[in-house]
């Protein structure tokens, strides 16, 4: 049913979005709208082209672009007018147009006239697509803009930085394309282009927002996956290179903030563990990670907590339980109690297998008698 609902909406779409009349024809054994054949000399429609450009035409200026490539290929303009049908795309919206011709003319010349310009309108149109524009459903210029197009841009950014590897624009698309692939999920990728950023422009402001950036992907990906010990290792050690290479830089205090985040995370983990031993009737096991979470994440909140369920151990069992020995001989300890309580779960298990195997060998003994009589008789 909703297979049908859609192909029904995409249908009415497109038989909205098509033009009421059109009428063709055939030059140069190609079929064009006639509204695109030439009326005037290359000249007067390159100047009628600039015109368009200089009033921000853009209808027009597609108009005569289109013009000058159809009508007059082999014209040294017709490689412009490519250009300038690019940006009159680009400002009318239709942003995969524009990224297409601007592709195309930066293909079709070694040293295009203007190639900075160029790159500098694919670099906005990554902007859009990252920041929610979309792009027509099938590719189709007549269907509505339903495809989000953060592919197009990831592309669009690494074709900016490797036409312009020290520009500008090289930084931002760099920057650009961390953030869109931090909010894909590609976290490794994500990190990786922000370190690049990082290395190559360590001064530069937005190496400054790469090392935050890297902080919030390191506590998405803690808050989203498994808290693997990893990854607050890592958000540590990226935490101190930005106070290394940005020690009066005031954003420190909110990397610190994910950082603190990333901590009541895992201490919360261990103390969720601690809490199942405690219910279990196992005190001293959750005492081991009690003590855990205060010596890995002494100045968190379930640190806090921690001390507090101790104080209420050591009452309820009237014997000492925190631990002040150091963090390693604690680990052993919480391998030791994992491993006793899966030995006792193994035991346990072991102790069923005997009891089923001794009650069907009862049966058997019980059954055997009355089939011997049971032959004698016959």
């Amino acid at each position: 049913m909703r297979i049908i609902i859609l192909a029904s909406l995409v249908a009415g779409a497109m038989l909205t979005s098509m033009p009421v009349r059109a009428a063709y024809t055939i030059k140069d054994g190609k079929l064009i709208q006639t509204h695109e054949l030439a009326t005037m000399s290359v000249q007067e429609h390159y100047s009628s082209a600039l015109e368009a450009l200089e009033q921000s035409r853009w209808e027009d200026l597609v108009l005569q672009s289109n013009i000058l490539i159809k009508n007059f290929p082999e014209s040294p303009f017709t490689s412009i007018a490519q250009y300038y049908l690019g940006v009159g795309f680009y400002h009318l919206g239709e942003l995969e147009m524009a990224n297409k011709q601007l592709t195309q003319y930066l293909k079709k010349q070694s040293a295009p006239k203007f190639f900075e310009e160029a790159i500098k309108y694919k670099f906005a149109i990554a902007d859009k697509f990252q920041n929610g524009e979309r792009k027509h459903l099938l590719g189709l210029e007549s269907m509505p803009k339903w495809m989000p197009a953060a592919e197009e841009a990831i592309e669009i950014y690494d074709e900016v930085i490797s036409a312009l590897p020290h520009h500008e624009l090289a930084i931002q698309s760099l920057f650009g394309k961390g953030e869109l692939l931090a909010a894909e999920e590609d976290y490794k990728l994500s990190i990786e282009t922000y370190q690049i950023l990082i290395r190559k422009f360590t001064k530069h402001p937005l190496a400054c927002e790469s090392y935050i950036g890297i902080g919030k992907v390191y506590l998405k990906e803690c808050k989203n996956e498994y808290p693997d010990p990893d990854f607050l290792d890592l958000a540590e050690i990226n935490f101190k290179k930005f106070t290394a290479d940005f020690p009066n830089e005031p954003r420190i205090v909110q990397a610190e903030n994910m950082l603190i985040e990333m901590r009541e995370i895992y201490a919360d983990n261990l103390y969720e563990t601690a809490r199942f031993y405690e219910r279990t009737k196992k005190p001293h096991a959750s005492a081991i990670y009690y003590n855990k979470i205060l010596a890995k994440y002494p100045k968190t909140k379930t640190a806090n907590s921690s001390e507090e369920r101790l104080a209420y151990l050591e009452k309820k069992h009237n014997k000492p339980y925190r631990d002040m020995r150091t963090l390693p001989e604690v680990q052993d300890d919480v391998v030791k109690v994992e491993a006793s309580d899966n030995i006792q779960l193994s035991s346990a298990v072991d102790s069923v297998a005997e009891i089923e195997q001794a009650s069907k060998a009862k049966e058997d003994s019980n059954i055997a008698p009355e089939s011997l009589s049971g032959e004698g008789s016959a």
